[in-house]
């Protein structure tokens, strides 16, 4: 009986070494794959950006005495940010993260199968300095972000073309799930989050607008 008992212990240990080598290289796949896929997407998204715009839309460059180039809207622009449609999903525009040499699509809503191709705006608009994305842990999308430390630069581009540049204003959190409240409405210009593996906290990033002054006046 004994080394019966002993046989079927060592039998389901096996089963559970497979299984957990199964799911390793099933969640590798998963994350080769969104990353792939983000890099198609960007090209679309770019491609869509250098079509013509509408004109009170566009940019103005503004270069000051030291060469930094700064974009600022000709007029006010309304709340919600324009969208393009790629493969059947609306896209805003695209992320990027240098410090985890990441550009990523951002698509215009969320859902958990969305959140499986590209980060998502959960929340808010770059106009209204309210914008929260989300997005999976894949190491090709939001997978470091806890590694990003304060100070660190993030910029969201719209489809107008339009550079949003923002600043980590602290080292990411850690997060309960159900603190939706604090993500949503934490007073900052731009939240980044997402789950930690096994899904039981969230990481978040919280940022805020960076303004260059130039003659006494503030410019975005």
């Amino acid at each position: 009986m004994p080394k019966k008992a002993g046989i079927i212990f060592v039998t389901i240990g096996v089963v559970l070494i497979f299984s957990a080598l199964l799911l390793f290289l099933y969640n590798g796949l998963e994350d080769r794959r969104a990353g792939q896929q983000a890099e198609s997407l960007m090209d679309e998204i770019h491609s869509a950006m250098t079509e013509e715009t509408d004109p009170t839309t566009k940019p103005t460059e503004i270069e000051t005495e030291i060469g930094i180039e700064i974009t600022e809207p000709t007029e006010t622009l309304p709340a919600e940010m324009p969208v393009v449609m790629i493969d059947g999903y609306e896209y805003i525009g695209y992320l990027s993260i240098p410090a985890l040499e990441l550009e990523l699509p951002v698509m215009a809503e969320w859902d958990y199968s969305r959140l499986k191709i590209a980060p998502c705006r959960h929340f808010g608009s770059s106009r209204t300095d309210d914008l929260v994305i989300a997005a999976h842990n894949y190491k090709t999308h939001f997978g470091s972000l806890s590694k990003l430390e304060s100070g660190a630069e993030v910029i969201f581009t719209d489809m107008d073309g339009i550079e949003n540049h923002y600043v980590l204003m602290k080292d990411p959190e850690t997060l309960a799930p159900d603190a939706v409240d604090e993500v949503q409405n934490s007073g900052y210009d731009l939240v980044l989050y997402t789950c930690t593996p096994g899904g039981a906290t969230r990481v978040v990033a919280f940022c805020d607008r960076v303004t260059e002054e130039i003659n006494g006046e503030e410019y975005e």
